[in-house]
């Protein structure tokens, strides 16, 4: 289980405003005492259960207290949006996790399973500044960290008695320019998400990386853009590692 964990850091710049959420940026090493472990990264609720396990714990040398929350997420016109929801609960809401200790969150749907084949949310813990940490002498700066995960919410299977596999993506890409600059656009129109890690250009003999570790989700029925660097090559094919398994290459859209 531990080569599951994970840890996610980010220092936390904005709050969140009319349902909407500034997004977390890529994943980062623990490397102080107000870091968090979490897994499993990707936790999903099946079809055919109620709930997920969500596994935090602090391995720092004092008590942190955190809050939880689920977000709607969605992306539209190339962009993450997040929003207010009322599907799925993560209790409990608000912890305090002694120095070295574990706590279960239950990640609970309120609702049905979706009528579609999936249904993407965020879950966001936000660590709270304590009240020692606020008045300590000399203090000038208080940083909140915020850790972010996806989750998938499941249809129901047409057979209860197997369980139902995840919808796969269907991906296709094309360049486009634009406003004086060019970008990577792929679309999903399969019904799964796809997480994309590994992307690169191949052809001719040239391998052109545009990205080693994680580059971006694609969730069903979406757009999303990127932008290419100078000097990388799109005329090849386009190859990336999708959802963790083996190296696939994306169809090109046509021009």
């Amino acid at each position: 289980m531990k080569a599951a964990v994970l840890s996610f850091k980010l220092a936390l710049g904005a709050a969140i405003a009319s349902s909407a959420l500034v997004p977390a940026a890529g994943p980062a090493l623990a490397q102080s005492a107000g870091s968090l472990l979490l897994w499993p990264v990707s936790p999903v609720i099946e079809g055919d259960q109620p709930a997920a396990a969500l596994w935090l714990e602090n391995p720092g040398k004092a008590p942190i207290t955190l809050q939880v929350r689920v977000y709607a997420w969605a992306q539209q016109n190339g962009e993450n949006v997040y929003a207010a929801q009322n599907d799925i609960l993560g209790t409990p809401p608000i912890l305090t996790i002694a120095p070295g200790e574990r706590q279960l969150v239950r990640l609970t749907r309120l609702v049905p399973p979706p009528g579609v084949p999936e249904k993407p949310y965020r879950v966001v813990v936000d660590q709270i500044p304590t009240a020692d940490a606020q008045t300590t002498p000399g203090a000038t700066v208080t940083f909140r960290m915020r850790y972010s995960l996806p989750l998938f919410s499941y249809a129901r299977p047409e057979d209860a008695r197997k369980k139902a596999p995840a919808p796969p993506p269907r991906l296709a890409w094309r360049p486009v320019s634009e406003a004086g600059g060019r970008f990577l656009e792929i679309r999903n129109s399969g019904g799964g998400h796809a997480r994309l890690s590994g992307v690169a250009f191949s052809g001719n003999g040239k391998r052109s990386s545009l990205n080693e570790g994680l580059f971006g989700y694609v969730l069903p029925g979406a757009t999303m853009r990127w932008p290419l660097p100078e000097g990388v090559d799109a005329a090849g094919d386009l190859e990336a590692t999708l959802n963790g398994k083996a190296m696939a290459r994306i169809e090109r859209l046509p021009e």
